[in-house]
């Protein structure tokens, strides 16, 4: 078994280091609330996105740190098996560091729409970038759609992306915006980083559309900060 995780690490170093990080904040998160990581002042005062400090005090580092922290097993569970199982496909067709950006901008970009969109929302979680790695792997099995096993898993994530967001407008507790970013910030990234070999590369013209995007989404984030309460 030792041996099967030093291997899991070599070939996918990002997924397991991303595994491992979130692993140990959500250690830190039970020590430090006493078993309560689901309190809400706890969860703001540990970095959750919260819209009113990002807006007044320009904490725009509560863009990223969310990805990190979990309210509760169940959230941390049901995240990481997610990034356990299907991260090491994203990175082993993206590349380790390709793979790193797009799963910490998607996650980036969902924070952002969940804070332009409901920003009185206190949210936590690794979905946003979930959701980002999603969307790669789904453009990825369009981009390479003459491969039947490639096309499948894109065909079988976009289902699960499908249900995922039906059952998150069922329930008042996820945050529906973030993920809806976080599947946009995929896709953003995916083009703008292209893919692995020069058949899967995207014209230049639309990565540097994907660039303005993000300079836009930027700018609304600055300026929607007058607009919080």
């Amino acid at each position: 078994m030792i041996e099967a995780l030093k291997q899991q690490v070599k070939h996918t170093p990002v997924t397991m280091g991303l595994f491992i990080i979130t692993i140990v904040v959500f250690i830190f998160e039970l020590i430090a609330s006493h078993g309560q990581t689901d309190n809400a002042r706890f969860l703001v005062a540990v970095g959750a996105k919260w819209g009113p400090d990002i807006a007044h005090n320009q904490a725009y580092w509560r863009l990223l740190t969310p990805v990190f922290l979990h309210a509760g097993i169940m959230h941390i569970a049901t995240n990481m098996l997610t990034l356990w199982f299907v991260g090491p496909i994203a990175e082993h067709a993206f590349g380790s560091w390709r793979f790193l950006m797009l799963y910490a901008f998607g996650g980036i970009v969902g924070n952002i729409f969940s804070y332009l969109l409901s920003p009185l929302a206190i949210s936590v979680g690794a979905s946003s970038a979930l959701f980002a790695m999603f969307a790669g792997l789904i453009l990825y099995g369009v981009r390479y759609r003459d491969n039947p096993t490639i096309r499948a898993q894109g065909a079988t994530f976009l289902l699960f992306v499908v249900l995922n967001l039906f059952s998150g407008l069922l329930a008042p507790t996820i945050d529906f915006w973030g993920h809806i970013g976080g599947l946009i910030g995929g896709m953003m990234s995916t083009v703008m980083l292209g893919f692995v070999g020069k058949s899967g590369q995207y014209a230049l013209s639309m990565r540097l559309t994907m660039c303005a995007v993000t300079m836009l989404l930027l700018i609304l984030t600055i300026y929607v900060g007058g607009s919080v309460s």
